[in-house]
């Protein structure tokens, strides 16, 4: 009997829980849909009205913005600066999609117990031709995850979701715009640097950039990417001075670096660059005035590493999907590749690639890919600038020359590769370098493009 004991219980658990689920089921069966009880909006407007925000901190100096329809958002105390649409544009929106939580107090009759006798914020928006909205921030719930508040027409307390303290608790500084020089990058058509390391300038062709001064030679898309981005993304950390009269304290008189743009828009745009040794802070400015900003030594460090660091350091940069055929010169032999592109019923897209001379042979595509793919990773050793005759590197009887086709006639390209006492070197079209190139790479270049 006492060895049933265990199972009996067991057995009357388990008939419990189901009982337990059954009911459940049935009452959540019995439920209408959308019969949850939706939260409640704190407010009720356009949020594209809005053209006005205050934010009045129990601590720290209150915050008014302004919004002009086509000017955007300014900041108007406590300076006169421009505001950060996207800060600006997340507070009206918090406001109109603000829901309540709970109601914890419909009297409201001690707000001092949640904080709200002297709110932790006090937000203010102003759509235009109507009356302000005003939400009340008080303290945090005590071991939960939201805020009080409170609006001034009702007397009652209410909990909003905590994640929106970061969001109206703001400092002027995280209001204001912090961008240094308002650029994007797909709008620099060439750039110019001045530095300790030397001077350069980079201009844009397509997709492509190259150096047009000191010499004529090809630069690394990604790599000159890369800068374009630090200069883009460039933001102030704290502003050092707002008005400054001495830029000497700053390195900026003369700066220690400039960065001119030319934009698409014909308008051209320079950046300042300096810093302080002794404090260990790198400083910005936008050459046509405005404040002295601490920045990130992000971009400063990359322009450091001079020319040589955005130099093109592969023989080729190709992707097998952009190219559409080449020509390659091997052994005395010239080959013609082209790629074909067919459509399925499904739209999808399926590629080929056929040798049309000097004969006709259809292709494995992944021994083509295979080859290109290649010729991207041939890796370049040194830079010879100033290079001497073409037989002292074997490009007077080149042992490769291959010119690629791209969709766009500017972004292709045209290589040829010479071999002396063991080692290659390699010429592209338009760069006035010589290239001392990885020989083993190399090798497996040309042993790819001998077998297709």
């Amino acid at each position: 009997m006492s060895a049933s004991r265990p199972f009996l219980r067991t057995y009357a658990a388990v008939a419990v829980l189901a009982g337990l689920g059954a009911y459940i089921y049935l009452v959540e069966s019995k439920k209408e849909p959308g019969s949850e009880k939706k939260k409640e909006k704190v407010f009720s407007f356009d949020k594209a009205k809005v053209v006005g925000l205050a934010l009045r901190p129990r601590e720290g100096e209150p915050i008014r913005l302004v919004k002009d329809q086509s000017k955007g958002w300014r900041m108007v105390a406590p300076s006169d600066v421009a505001a950060d649409a996207s800060e600006a544009d997340a507070i009206v929106t918090a406001l109109e999609s603000l829901e309540v939580d709970d109601v914890v107090d419909e009297a409201g009759a001690n707000l001092a117990q949640f904080g709200l006798d002297k709110p932790r914020v006090t937000v203010e928006a102003a759509p235009q031709g109507g009356a302000p909205l005003t939400l009340m921030l008080g303290d945090k719930v005590p071991a939960g995850s939201g805020l009080y508040a409170k609006v001034p027409s009702k007397p009652r307390v209410f909990t909003v979701a905590g994640y929106l303290e970061g969001t109206f608790t703001k400092k002027p500084f995280d209001l204001r715009d912090r961008d240094v020089l308002h650029v994007k990058r797909d709008d620099v058509r060439s750039l110019e640097v001045k530095g300790p390391e030397g001077e350069y300038t980079l201009v844009r062709d397509g997709a492509e950039w190259s150096f047009k001064k000191p010499l004529a030679t090809q630069a690394g898309r990604w790599a000159v990417d890369g800068i374009l981005g630090a200069l883009e993304g460039l933001r102030m950390e704290s502003v050092a001075a707002e008005e400054p009269k001495d830029l000497k304290p700053f390195g900026l008189d003369p700066p220690k670096r400039s960065v001119t743009l030319q934009l698409t828009s014909g308008v051209h745009r320079t950046l300042e660059l300096g810093g302080s040794p002794a404090e260990k802070k790198s400083y910005a400015r936008d050459a046509a005035g405005g404040p002295v900003a601490v920045v990130a030594s992000g971009l400063v460090d990359d322009l450091s590493r001079g020319m040589d660091a955005l130099r093109a350091k592969r023989l080729a940069e190709v992707a097998a999907y952009e190219v559409e055929g080449f020509d390659a010169v091997v052994d005395g032999v010239k080959r013609v590749y082209s790629k074909t592109t067919a459509k399925g019923k499904d739209d999808s897209e399926t590629q080929s690639w056929k040798r049309t001379a000097p004969d006709a042979k259809d292709l494995e595509t992944d021994k083509v890919q295979d080859a290109l793919f290649k010729l991207g990773g041939v890796e370049v050793q040194a830079f010879i600038d100033a290079p001497g005759p073409d037989t002292t590197y074997g490009l007077d009887k080149p042992v490769l020359k291959l010119a690629v086709r791209k969709p766009s006639a500017s972004s292709s390209l045209t290589v040829e590769l010479g071999r002396k006492d063991g080692v290659f070197y390699a010429r592209r079209s338009g760069d006035a370098a010589i290239l001392k190139l990885d020989t083993a790479k190399a090798e497996e270049l040309l042993k790819a493009l001998k077998e297709l």
